[in-house]
């Protein structure tokens, strides 16, 4: 790992969002963890989790496009410029149903809102399950690890094969292979049209040179995916999920189709779905400004009776 290389990579990509983010470590409680959190902005707090093979920084694209809220942005145990931690799928359970709660303990806040992607979403959904008070309000973007009905694209299957990882940790990153990858996660029509920032495709072939985060969360993806049935989210997690939650799910998220998200969402009991036509399972890739809108629409609507955190 090279960590005065990727966090050079790191500032220049927040930079070309016009951002520039202040940072702190904050211990976790479970774990004993080192985790590296950014901040930007003033006003009621955001908690971004972001997906396995990714880090913080992620955010940046929509980020840029989102106003009138703090925003705490940490790179996930064994991510960027996080310690790392060994998540198996014997621990995940256990682990996501803390995390939040850690994390927040962390910066020495109570409640926040919670916005969440892929392997983010499941943590996100573990700890409303298990620690309801921690949030405000959540949002899903795309398909949560391990949902019920969730299919995986290629890649991910190759890395469940040991020696396929191995062979795949010792060729250098390549611009051609990450394309492939997005491709595969549904953004191949945003690739093509150039709606996906540059500056994110940049960052995430850095983030692969200079940290040990793709190798990491690869051998966690091989165990979770042999592992099956166990860690997913049931119903009886999803419906025990009484925090209010948007989903934003794109119908080209290949880990899940429009069937999957309407299953997702009619077991959880303040759940609902938008779903986006052009996205794929990231989906501020696809459309940065109007995914900024409708978390910013979601997040400072009000509710009657709701002991709520708006603007």
């Amino acid at each position: 790992m090279n960590e005065p290389k990727y966090r050079e990579s790191d500032t220049a990509f927040w930079a070309a969002h016009r951002l520039r983010p202040r940072e702190h470590d904050v211990r976790l409680a479970a774990t004993g963890t080192r985790v590296r959190i950014q901040e930007l902005g003033e006003g009621p707090p955001i908690l971004f989790l972001h997906g396995s093979q990714s880090a913080g920084s992620a955010w940046a694209p929509l980020l840029e496009h989102l106003h009138d809220f703090r925003f705490l942005v940490p790179d996930l145990p064994g991510a960027g410029a996080s310690e790392p931690f060994e998540v198996r799928a014997s621990s995940l359970d256990s682990y996501a149903s803390r995390l939040v709660g850690d994390l927040l303990d962390g910066v020495g806040l109570d409640r926040a809102h919670v916005v969440a992607s892929s392997f983010g979403g499941h943590v996100a959904l573990r700890s409303a399950a298990s620690d309801p008070g921690r949030f405000h309000r959540l949002v899903l973007m795309g398909c949560p690890a391990l949902a019920p009905g969730e299919t995986h694209p290629p890649f991910m299957r190759m890395l469940s094969n040991p020696i396929v990882r191995r062979l795949v940790a010792a060729l250098p990153p390549s611009k051609r292979v990450d394309r492939s990858i997005f491709r595969q996660l549904g953004h191949g029509a945003s690739l093509d049209a150039g709606y996906v920032s540059p500056a994110f495709l940049t960052w995430n072939l850095e983030l692969q040179r200079h940290t040990d985060t793709h190798a990491h969360d690869a051998a966690m993806i091989a165990d979770l995916v042999a592992a099956g049935a166990r860690p997913r989210l049931g119903g009886d997690v999803l419906g025990s999920v009484s925090v209010r939650t948007l989903f934003l799910w794109g119908k080209n998220d290949p880990f899940g189709d429009e069937s999957v998200a309407r299953s997702v969402v009619q077991a959880m009991p303040k759940a609902e779905l938008t779903l986006l036509p052009e996205a794929g399972h990231l989906p501020w890739l696809d459309d940065p400004r109007g995914v900024a809108q409708r978390v910013h629409a979601y997040l400072s609507r009000a509710v009657p009776g709701e002991d709520g955190m708006r603007l």
